[in-house]
């Protein structure tokens, strides 16, 4: 399973996000990707070291509205291998 975590600052470095994501999640992350780094239009994939869907709900519930640099994040759960385009925030 997959989150998708949107309305990242662009002032934030791939490094910022990789650092906050894996100090949220922990021993869930498996791999956290980050995706146009530096530019209004970045987002992070993050596979989850978990078999069971519903934790991928949860755990974008809680991600979702947590704040980046002074920024709230938006999340949502994917199935695993869906990448579909990650919503744009108007606001950033």
């Amino acid at each position: 399973m997959n989150v998708r975590i949107w309305n990242i600052p662009e002032s934030c470095s791939e490094q910022d996000v990789r650092d906050f994501l894996q100090r949220e999640l922990g021993h869930y992350a498996k791999e956290i990707a980050v995706y146009d780094a530096g530019t209004p239009t970045v987002y992070a994939t993050v596979e989850l070291n978990a078999e069971q869907p519903y934790i991928a709900d949860v755990i974008a519930q809680q991600l979702h509205g947590k704040h980046l640099a002074g920024v709230a994040l938006q999340a949502s759960a994917a199935p695993f291998g869906e990448e579909p385009d990650a919503p744009r925030a108007s606001g950033n």
